[in-house]
C-alpha cells in the first residue's frame, strides 16, 4: 500500500531542502543558546518520495530554546518568534535543473500565518 502524504501542499516546496548549522543564529547572530528549529514543522504532516521513504524536514540553527519569546533582559530569541508566527522561512528555487536555491526568513512585528507572510514585502535571504 502505497503512503499518502498528508503535508499541506503550501509546505512542500521546503521539503528535502538542506537544513541550515551554523555555531550562531544567522537571523541575530547571538552564539548562545542556540536549537535547531525545524523550518516546516513537525506536526505539520509528512510527505514520502516515490519509493515511499519519508522526506525529512529542514532545520535551522536559532537562537533560543522551547518556545520562549525573550531572555532575562528582553532580547528575543528567534526561535521564540519562530514558534510564535512572527519568524518565517521559505525555499527560494533559483536553478530547478541544478535543484539548486537558497533559503530566505522574514521577522515580523505581530504574529502571521504563513500563507499571509508570503504575500508580504521584506523577506531577506538567510
Amino acid at each position: 500500500m502505497a503512503k499518502v502524504d498528508t503535508l499541506p501542499k503550501i509546505y512542500q516546496p521546503m521539503m528535502g531542502k538542506p537544513s541550515v548549522r551554523r555555531d550562531s543564529c544567522p537571523i541575530c547572530g547571538r552564539r548562545y543558546p542556540l536549537n535547531q528549529h525545524h523550518i516546516v514543522r513537525r506536526g505539520a504532516g509528512k510527505m514520502f518520495d516515490d519509493s515511499g521513504r519519508e522526506i525529512e524536514k529542514p532545520t535551522v540553527t536559532l537562537c533560543g530554546f522551547g518556545n520562549n519569546l525573550q531572555d532575562a533582559d528582553g532580547r528575543e530569541y528567534c526561535h521564540g518568534l519562530a514558534h510564535h508566527n512572527r519568524l518565517h522561512f521559505r525555499w527560494v528555487e533559483a536553478d530547478p535543473i541544478a535543484c539548486a536555491g537558497h533559503w530566505e526568513y522574514i521577522k515580523l512585528d505581530e504574529p502571521a500565518s504563513y500563507l499571509v507572510a508570503l504575500k508580504m514585502d521584506g523577506w531577506r535571504r538567510l
